[in-house]
């Protein structure tokens, strides 16, 4: 006979721990923030070197790091989105089998909610973070190309 009382909800497989669900809400915002963040002040040291614009980078891998730079939020904040996924995915599960069972947990109902959260976000930042990396793509940093 399976009761409530069979399922241990704090220890179940399908839980994600905390670090899964705090990466999967934060990791692809903070990627963003980080891109755009350094990004500008890379553009704007080599652009405006001695308080005065320049049409050419004054540092010749300018350009490069910052689609690298790009290239490397992109991926971290994919990762958040792939993390973010699986945790809703997990919640989900043991949300239902929890339903099926006639169990409420708060525990288990939280973090389906920061799961849901951080897809969310993961999917809303993945796609800032596509958009900026095109926008420097497309413009110059120092608007002379």
């Amino acid at each position: 006979m399976n009761d409530a009382s069979s399922i241990d909800e704090h220890r179940h497989p399908a839980r994600p721990g905390g670090i899964a669900l705090v990466l999967g809400l934060l990791l692809a915002p903070a990627a963003w923030i980080a891109q755009t963040t350094l990004a500008q002040m890379l553009a704007a040291w080599g652009c405006f070197p001695h308080e005065r614009p320049v049409n050419a980078p004054a540092m010749p891998w300018l350009e490069r790091g910052i689609v690298m730079l790009g290239l490397s939020a992109l991926l971290l904040g994919v990762a958040g989105g792939v993390i973010a996924w699986r945790n809703w995915r997990r919640t989900g599960e043991l949300a239902s089998m929890l339903k099926e069972h006639g169990s409420i947990d708060r525990h288990a109902a939280r973090d389906a909610f920061i799961a849901r959260a951080g897809a969310l976000a993961s999917a809303l930042f993945v796609f800032a973070l596509i958009a900026t990396d095109l926008a420097w793509l497309l413009v110059s940093p120092c608007g002379g190309r």
